[in-house]
């Protein structure tokens, strides 16, 4: 189901109803409020708009509102497109932050936040029980994500797949980055094997 706008039924202590957003992608459902609440009839259901009235309660324009929908709808395309591409399923807290920045850019399109986006769906999808092999030649198991107590920088759990067995850990940040050679060429770090034999 497309992304479709609506207004609650109820009404708040100033007679509006909050417009609320829904959609499906990949059989989940995301439904939230977009942080509006309106008078029922500034409401046009067929174009799921805002009719040019003066202002709600709180003096938000309805140009502001409508403009706030057209980001979404163009932020929620593109948050799918990146689920599609990293074949990976939206979670409420990467629907929670887009709304969150599209709010706080003010009727425009948060481009700026697209890399974030992409990077939060990317990181779905990395599954733990993922084989990669170290650049000198070790082989390894991912086997858990995890943040450090103190500084809270993301880390990467994993297991050596030789000798003791080790169990280390390694900020994700440079266990996903790259190391120049001697030659000049440019590898990864860690790159992801199907298996360790």
């Amino acid at each position: 189901m497309p992304l479709k706008f609506y207004l609650e039924k109820r009404l708040n202590k100033y007679g509006e109803a909050p417009i609320r957003a829904v959609w499906s992608f990949n059989g989940d459902r995301f439904q939230t409020t977009i942080g509006f609440s309106i008078p029922p009839q500034a409401w046009d259901d067929q174009a799921a708009r805002v009719l040019p009235v003066p202002s709600n309660h709180k003096g938000e324009m309805s140009a502001f509102m409508n403009a706030i929908i057209e980001a979404l709808e163009k932020a929620v395309s593109r948050v799918e497109y990146f689920s599609r591409r990293y074949n990976v399923r939206l979670n409420k807290p990467t629907v929670n932050k887009v709304v969150a920045d599209v709010r706080a850019a003010g009727g425009e399109y948060p481009s700026t936040q697209e890399a974030v986006w992409r990077r939060m769906v990317k990181e779905r999808g990395r599954l733990t029980d993922c084989y990669y092999e170290h650049y000198t030649g070790g082989k390894y198991k991912v086997i858990a994500y995890g943040k450090e107590t103190e500084t809270l920088v993301d880390v990467v759990i994993y297991q050596e797949m030789f000798g003791d067995h080790q169990i280390w850990v390694r900020p994700r940040s440079i266990f996903f980055g790259k190391k120049k050679m001697p030659d000049g060429t440019v590898v990864d770090l860690y790159r992801e094997i199907t298996s360790p034999v």
